[in-house]
């Protein structure tokens, strides 16, 4: 592994673990097995070695799962949406537990603002698709329950509780019956 690399995945653990403020360029140095003068050479910065880690982070995660919502069919398109944060969650924890803890940040929420504009139009199609009556309302609310399910991802040890919750949320966003419910 690269030095560029080593110090990307020490700092993104280090991040997740203790925190932006609280994790030094001589700790990532330290802990990467590098100088920290090389972190500058790389990085400029703190700040840069943060987005850089952000920017790839994303770049990583949209790379693993491209065409995962290429749907055409409605339901199984909001289906996918609702499973992607336990898919995130499980493949990159530490990268959501560093947005977790860092989503106050505006690169953070620029990014996941970015990463996130596409599945607002798939799925305002979807409700569309699947007759609720205010689409924009439907998916405003299930890309705030899907952000806050990944952020339960990580704290909640229920597994057996996190799998009956998807399947509930997936029974309520998708059931025809249930559709009314939105309106």
């Amino acid at each position: 592994m690269k030095s560029y690399q080593r110090i990307e995945q020490t700092a993104l653990q280090l991040f997740a673990d203790r925190g932006y403020d609280h994790t030094s360029t001589a700790l990532i140095a330290k802990e990467a097995g590098v100088s920290e003068p090389l972190i500058f050479k790389y990085f400029q910065s703190k700040d840069k070695l943060f987005e850089s880690i952000i920017k790839d982070g994303y770049k990583r995660i949209v790379e693993a799962n491209r065409g995962m919502l290429t749907e055409d069919d409605a339901s199984a398109l909001v289906q996918k949406v609702i499973d992607l944060p336990y898919k995130l969650v499980r493949e990159e924890r530490a990268f959501w537990t560093l947005q977790d803890k860092a989503f106050d940040k505006e690169v953070v929420q620029k990014h996941f603002q970015k990463f996130m504009l596409p599945v607002y139009s798939l799925l305002n199609k979807a409700f569309i698709d699947l007759g609720y009556a205010q689409p924009d309302l439907a998916t405003y609310h299930l890309t705030l329950l899907v952000q806050a399910l990944w952020r339960q991802l990580l704290h909640e040890e229920d597994a057996e509780m996190l799998n009956r919750l998807n399947t509930y949320i997936k029974r309520i966003y998708t059931h025809p019956s249930l559709a009314d419910l939105h309106q």
